[in-house]
């Protein structure tokens, strides 16, 4: 697979929106919540390769399906890209995601030591 393609046909290098992201820890966890409201489960691809977590997907533009002319266009449509350090060690192998209520929460259990890990996260739960 090229390189700046992934498993979607996303573009890697930078998309064109990125969403507003949370970043915070907990006593066990280090959670991160990106604002996603209406990004299809399906069109979502989260990675986290040791300390570096990507999350990419697509927001579909209903205009695209349908002729309309904006008055006013301030949602961001297409594809995302949000890529983020991750400030500790993780445990990569137990993370977990739930998109809920147009949020991605993404849930990476703190770890003691470094494994080097690459994982591709599976988005759980309620849509």
């Amino acid at each position: 697979m090229h390189d700046s393609v992934t498993h979607l046909g996303l573009p890697s290098a930078h998309g064109a929106w990125t969403p507003n992201t949370d970043v915070y820890e907990t006593a066990d966890w280090l959670v991160v919540r990106l604002e996603v409201a209406g990004v299809e489960r399906d069109s979502i691809e989260i990675a986290l390769n040791e300390r570096l977590l990507v999350v990419r997907g697509y927001r579909r533009d209903p205009c695209r399906t349908c002729r309309c002319q904006f008055r006013q266009m301030e949602i961001d449509y297409g594809f995302f890209e949000k890529r983020i350090i991750i400030p500790s060690v993780v445990d990569g192998k137990r993370a977990r995601a739930v998109f809920d209520n147009g949020f991605l929460h993404i849930d990476l259990p703190k770890a003691t030591q470094t494994t080097h890990t690459m994982v591709t996260v599976v988005i759980e739960g309620v849509d």
